[in-house]
């Protein structure tokens, strides 16, 4: 299913050319007068990082890279991630049973929080489910334009939440960070800041509403996708365990295997299979594309992580073990490419083994981090209760996952 164009029915506007292959993909994300186009309709995103292009989206990523530095994400993964996994896993082990999904934007909000800066009790539930609550609108903002109902009524909805977001998350963080009381952290202890809000109080010129949407993009960003390919890679494992005698002790012995696994579900299920593109000037792409300004170009993301020149015959199957040609990575354009690949990939994902120490000096990935203390506790499918996936989307999502955990 193709994603919506903004040309249909406009005929103002140049009519919406497609890439096909990894190569357009390629030449395309390269491309400086392609600005992003994927927003444009968007509630909340046109003055977010994402959304910025050329010399502002350059000061911008400057701003925030400190952020995304290896060390200071290892400070993520290794000191504040893990009890954010414990806390929010703690009340499913008393139970044995989870719904993956919803268990993946909590744990996944919650360290997104401490990233982006807004100050919250990793203890108060009632925080939680309507910071919850607030994401599911900026997840609709993100893509309003795919919104099958009363778009004008949703965008209502979305301003709402954007109000309260502002009103009893960013303003109360934005004074702590004024008056030197906390920095950006889920503890309860005062420590020195490292977090994407205390960056741009930094700049004067930014106002309270863009500094909200350029929150509201973080943790839609940080605890949306991560969840959704938690759940899409386990998907994946079940099926691989099933089929082989030796795959769960493989996942648990093997964490270079693993962390394979989540990059072969991204390449597979991108959390955005297209990404777009708008012409700023007259330009040609490949062989087979010439845009006129103002036109659009669909990034075919879905397509390019398939392309049989890249990862071979057997594209459109699961394999972790596959291997991939010098120049590509196993995810494939999974998180973009060029000025615009994500800022938290790494984050996300982690970096390569050390062919000698493993991941004791490098990053492992949030998502694996979590996948790797779920098998440890026997994650496993609901019998009782299979799986649902999400028919709104074209994105491969899952609308439901339960999944039993313990003995």
């Amino acid at each position: 299913m193709s994603l919506q164009s903004d040309a249909d029915g406009d005929p103002s506007v140049s009519a919406t050319s497609r890439t096909a292959t990894w190569a357009e993909a390629l030449e395309a994300y390269r491309h400086p007068d392609l600005r992003q186009a994927l927003f444009d309709k968007s509630v909340f995103m046109e003055d977010v990082l994402i959304n910025l292009h050329g010399p502002e989206h350059r000061e911008r990523r400057r701003m925030e890279s400190p952020i995304f530095r290896r060390s200071q994400l290892m400070a993520y993964e290794r000191d504040e991630f893990p009890d954010v996994v414990r806390t929010t896993l703690a009340p499913h082990l008393t139970t044995g049973r989870c719904e993956l999904l919803a268990f993946g934007h909590r744990v996944m909000l919650n360290l997104s929080c401490v990233n982006a800066g807004i100050d919250r009790d990793l203890e108060d539930p009632d925080q939680t489910e309507r910071l919850l609550a607030i994401l599911d609108e900026f997840v609709e903002g993100a893509r309003i334009d795919h919104h099958q109902g009363d778009k004008d009524a949703k965008r209502a909805e979305i301003a709402a939440a954007l109000a309260e977001f502002e009103r009893d998350f960013v303003a109360p963080s934005i004074r702590s960070r004024r008056h030197g009381d906390v920095a950006g952290s889920a503890s309860k202890d005062p420590k020195p800041a490292a977090d994407v809000l205390s960056i741009l109080l930094a700049r004067p010129e930014l106002d309270t509403a863009t500094i909200t949407h350029e929150l509201a993009f973080y943790l839609t960003a940080g605890a949306s996708t991560s969840a959704i390919t938690l759940t899409n890679t386990f998907d994946n494992i079940f099926r691989y365990v099933d089929s082989r005698s030796d795959g769960r002790r493989r996942l648990l012995e093997d964490a270079a295997f693993l962390r394979r696994c989540i990059q072969e579900t991204l390449r597979l299920s991108p959390i955005s299979p297209i990404g777009a593109r708008r012409a700023m000037s007259a330009l040609e792409i490949g062989d087979r594309h010439h845009l006129d300004v103002g036109a659009r170009l669909d990034i075919d993301i879905a397509a390019a992580n398939r392309d049989p020149s890249v990862f071979g015959t057997a594209a459109d199957e699961f394999d972790p073990d596959r291997e991939v040609p010098t120049g590509a990575q196993l995810h494939g354009l999974s998180f973009g490419h060029g000025a615009h690949r994500c800022l938290g990939a790494e984050l996300a994902v982690g970096l390569e083994p050390d062919p000698e120490s493993g991941f004791d000096d490098r990053l492992f990935g949030l998502v694996g981090v979590v996948a790797q203390d779920l098998l440890r506790h026997d994650i496993r499918p609901d019998p009782d209760h299979p799986s649902e996936l999400d028919t709104t989307t074209a994105r491969h999502a899952f609308r439901r996952f339960p999944v039993l955990l313990g003995a």
